[in-house]
């Protein structure tokens, strides 16, 4: 009788009861590399470098200053239960656009335009019998609006709190005074409002009477309650805007602040000689100090005439971009505030729109990292800088 393994009709049954370990080997070795290949296919999906996805899919975009609170001020007298932030307010009767040209904003619209954070703007009077009064309002106004919209809107008080908000799918809701003339000569005001949950303030006032000025500069030099203010400013961790300030000023308060500066709304003078606008000079001194600059959509700022457009706005980021690199730009967009809007940056809605022009432009240095710095990361940092300088 032959052995079952000669026999032709009973094949042997070594091979599955034994099989070869090298097939054991070669198989294992395949499905690791399987399991390799999925990993890094979810990593480049998902990395924050990567070209692929769409810059405000993976990272949220800081949007900088809107000014919604005073137009709830001066159009319905801080009365929230006069509009429906919830709906499209294109067409409103109120705060459409035919009724205010400078109605920029309603939740809809900061959702289609990819918003994940930004200041929420209370604006000091220029009288003064409102210097104080309309700041306070119009902080009280943000303050209940976001108790109101708590589905949306989350305040932030920290860093952290940002990154909360992100995760818990809310706008990071920070607030933010503009107008050193509301604190009155007093570093007390700069202590109620850190404590009420103000994050940054405006040292310059915006106002053309110029004694209001003279609490923060005299005769372009920082005065020595201007310096008091940048000590006490840094100590509590409160954000310091020099938007405003004369240049001499700007540059005396970024050599001596020890947290990063703000500058929250403004362009390149080389592009553009605007009041208000930085030159190469002061951008490589907010480099040093590793500040923040904040693009403005503000079309007068940006360029001469009335065809200005979204190529302007990346003049402008391509100038700074090539004077100090990508670390120390941001967006500062000013919506409800500006009057002038380039063409296709109209409201909030529209923020996609230049990070998609960048990222189209050939030749160009904008890479994923670079866009996602420009979208979130570098506000990321420059407010967790703020935090650290309070502990030196």
């Amino acid at each position: 009788m032959l052995p079952d393994g000669d026999n032709p009709r009973c094949p042997s049954l070594a091979p599955l009861l034994h099989p070869p370990r090298r097939k054991y080997l070669f198989g294992g070795i395949g499905v690791f590399i399987l399991i390799l290949g999925v990993m890094l296919a979810v990593y480049l999906i998902t990395s924050s470098g990567n070209d692929e996805s769409f810059v405000l899919d993976r990272t949220p975009l800081f949007a900088g200053r809107n000014n919604l609170a005073q137009n709830l001020e001066n159009l319905v007298k801080d009365d929230l239960t006069l509009v429906n932030l919830n709906s499209d307010l294109t067409n409103d009767t109120i705060f459409g656009y035919t009724n205010c040209s400078h109605c920029n904003t309603d939740f809809l619209r900061l959702k289609k335009g990819q918003v994940g954070s930004q200041f929420w703007v209370a604006r000091s009077g220029c009288d003064n019998s409102t210097r104080v009064s309309n700041a306070i309002t119009q902080l009280d106004v943000i303050n209940r609006m976001i108790k109101n919209y708590s589905d949306y809107l989350q305040l932030v008080r920290s860093s952290n709190d940002l990154e909360d908000a992100y995760e818990n799918k809310k706008l990071g809701s920070l607030m933010f005074v503009d107008g050193g003339q509301s604190i009155m000569n007093s570093t007390a005001f700069l202590r109620f409002f850190y404590d009420f949950g103000v994050r940054a303030m405006t040292l310059g006032s915006g106002c053309n009477d110029s004694i209001l000025m003279n609490y923060i500069e005299e005769n372009n030099n920082l005065t020595d309650f201007g310096k008091l203010c940048i000590g006490e400013m840094n100590r509590l961790g409160m954000m310091i805007d020099i938007q405003g300030l004369s240049t001499p000023v700007q540059e005396q308060i970024l050599n001596i602040s020890r947290a990063p500066v703000l500058i929250s709304n403004t362009a390149a003078f080389m592009i553009n000689n605007y009041p208000g606008n930085v030159d190469d000079g002061t951008l490589n001194l907010l480099k040093n100090n590793s500040g923040l600059l904040m693009i403005t959509f503000d079309a007068p700022s940006l360029a001469n005439g009335d065809n200005v457009t979204i190529s302007d706005v990346v003049k402008h980021l391509n100038h700074i971009s090539e004077t100090i690199g990508f670390d120390n730009i941001a967006i500062g967009g000013n919506y409800d505030s500006i009057y002038k809007k380039p063409q296709d940056l109209e409201n909030v809605s529209d923020f996609p729109k230049l990070f998609k022009e960048l990222k189209n432009l050939k030749n160009s240095n904008w890479t994923a990292d670079n866009l996602d710095k420009l979208a979130g990361l570098n506000f990321k940092r420059f407010f967790k800088d703020v935090e650290k300088a309070r502990t030196q």
